[in-house]
């Protein structure tokens, strides 16, 4: 059984062609696999002219230059901007360096359910360095409020069965 053929509109070539010069990957651009696309002669031609162009640019040692080609109907192609990661915060990369768990409890732990407690309470002289600091539930640091570090550890302690956070 053939395969099935698709066709492909110039558009389509002239923008998977445009990225390949600027050095963005083309992404889905067509309709099928381009095994399965059905090309005209001068659109493979388009196609192969700027892998060629793209390999020249890469074998000079310059970085692909973004070198648009304007459309037939005299705009420029768009292209999809890269997504930009947030930086993490500093509650964020205390908790993934904690494994995503509370301190106490050792449960896992949302970042908007976290908090920074400070074993050693700053209203008590303690400071916000990374030794005196650890990520739990807030619930649970509202309840130590400013217990100094003894009575932290005596209340998880004397937990009778496992110990747990409040509104876990």
């Amino acid at each position: 059984m053939p395969i099935m053929k698709y066709p492909v509109e110039d558009s389509q070539v002239d923008e998977y062609a445009a990225r390949l010069r600027a050095g963005i990957p083309p992404g889905i651009m067509f309709p099928a696999p381009m095994s399965e696309c059905d090309f005209t002669p001068s659109q493979r031609e388009k196609i192969r002219q700027a892998r060629v162009e793209n390999k020249a640019l890469g074998k000079n040692g310059k970085a692909p230059i973004a070198q648009l080609q304007i459309q037939q109907n005299g705009s420029s192609p768009t292209f999809p901007q890269p997504k930009m990661l947030k930086p993490l915060t500093k509650l964020g990369k205390m908790l993934y360096l904690q494994g995503g768990n509370c301190f106490f409890c050792g449960r896992g732990l949302k970042e908007e359910d976290a908090s920074i407690e400070h074993l050693n309470p700053k209203s008590r002289g303690g400071a916000s360095t990374e030794d005196n600091e650890v990520v739990c539930h807030k619930t649970m640091n509202q309840v130590f409020g400013d217990m100094d570090l003894k009575r932290k550890f005596e209340f998880v302690l004397k937990a009778k069965a496992a110990f747990c956070c409040p509104g876990t």
